[in-house]
């Protein structure tokens, strides 16, 4: 076992065993658990208030990349505290005004730019840096760890106009060309599993350059639900390093999965607060007559006589749209769509209504002290959350890659 867990004195303590055999403690305030589990941990960490700290033996600095609100960053950031390094957030880009400001909010410790990435990180892999990518390295200092998550929109399933033809996709390379420019130890690129079949084979491209930058590569296509993550989601993550290391990632795979309400269940009271936050989506008459129906005969599917007319025939494929959450099962990928029922089976399992951002972000695996501002709308809520990257999937592969 590479974790272990235990309760003492009102604490929950997670033991990590290094690679040299020493083992590496942090602990959290039990929220009342008192049954030590790693699915209890879990549940435990998610309700944290306050941001857990610990003692830290080093420091390693960390950039983000189409750094969106920063879950991705969270996931590094708590594996170093778990390890005792004090991974420190120097610097994120994203051209998403609000998102970034998001990001400011939660790592203040970063030079969080707004804008065109294209226009920072300019030259061309194997030529020599331009002015403004001189301005960006000098300002970024020494990088340790790099992550970067480009818009996927291109490559994702659900995009059937431009589907793996998307000059957005080019904008992996943006990433290796940083990497050559900086050369962090570890290197995070993550995108929806479409990547692996991009019209440009653009992905093999970013992994040629990398190799020639004398990085080792680890592929992993990654289910949520598999580590801990209330949610069926899956997601690509590239994983290059500087360091041979023994990476196996298998060790850290749940015996059972975590379900929607175990995410969500202590929120009922929240939902009685009046913030965008803690409120769901308002429906139109038809939709939430839909809902009514599903809690009235107890259906987790909604009939096809009910749907819209484009959604009645017998080989309607997608009859998860209007549906109720399975209680007891993991929910389906939370999409920006959340807040509507005909994008999702976004139907809270017990209550006739959407999920609430908090809940949503709760099955995102995003915990309680993690900041979304008070001025963000609904849809910019909705967008921030559903494009999360669940931090548990980065917290895995950087506590495999520095313990």
């Amino acid at each position: 076992m590479v974790e272990e867990y235990w309760i003492s004195d009102g604490c929950f303590y997670k033991s990590i065993e290094r690679r040299n055999g020493t083992k590496s403690t942090s602990c959290i305030p039990t929220c009342g658990i008192t049954i030590a589990s790693a699915e209890n941990y879990d549940k435990v960490w998610l309700m944290q208030k306050q941001t857990p700290t610990n003692t830290y033996a080093s420091q390693m600095n960390l950039v983000d990349l189409f750094c969106g609100t920063g879950p991705m960053t969270l996931g590094v950031v708590e594996a170093g505290r778990c390890l005792g390094i004090d991974i420190v957030p120097k610097m994120a880009i994203d051209f998403k005004e609000e998102a970034a400001l998001n990001y400011k909010a939660n790592f203040p410790t970063s030079d969080v730019r707004i804008g065109d990435i294209t226009s920072m990180i300019n030259g061309v892999f194997g030529e020599p840096i331009t002015k403004e990518e001189g301005e960006l390295i000098n300002a970024t200092g020494k990088v340790d760890f790099l992550i970067a998550g480009p818009p996927c929109q291109g490559h994702s399933d659900l995009n059937n106009h431009t589907r793996r033809n998307d000059p957005r996709n080019l904008l992996i390379l943006r990433v290796t060309r940083f990497a050559e420019l900086t050369s962090p130890d570890y290197i995070f690129i993550e995108n929806v599993q479409g990547i692996r079949h991009d019209k440009h084979n653009i992905l093999d491209v970013a992994k040629n350059q990398l190799r020639s930058l004398g990085y080792k590569l680890h592929e992993n296509l990654l289910l949520a639900s598999t580590f801990g993550v209330a949610q069926k989601r899956r997601r690509f993550i590239l994983v290059a390093t500087k360091k041979n290391v023994d990476f196996d990632i298998s060790k850290y795979n749940r015996n059972q999965t975590n379900s929607v309400l175990w995410a969500i269940s202590d929120l009922k009271d929240a939902y009685k607060a009046e913030d965008t936050f803690n409120s769901s989506a308002k429906h139109s008459k038809v939709n939430q007559e839909r809902i009514e129906y599903l809690f009235q005969h107890n259906l987790y599917e909604l009939p096809n006589e009910l749907r819209p007319k484009c959604q009645q025939r017998e080989d309607n494929r997608y009859t998860s749209v209007y549906g109720r959450m399975y209680p007891d099962k993991p929910s389906p990928t939370i999409t920006s769509g959340f807040g509507s029922i005909g994008q999702g089976r976004f139907c809270h399992p017990l209550y006739p209504r959407s999920l609430t951002p908090h809940e949503a972000s709760r099955v995102q695996f995003i915990p309680d002290f993690f900041t979304f501002r008070d001025d963000l709308s609904r849809v910019e809520l909705q967008t921030m959350i559903g494009n999360a990257v669940p931090p548990k999937l980065t917290y895995i592969l950087a506590v495999e890659l520095l313990r």
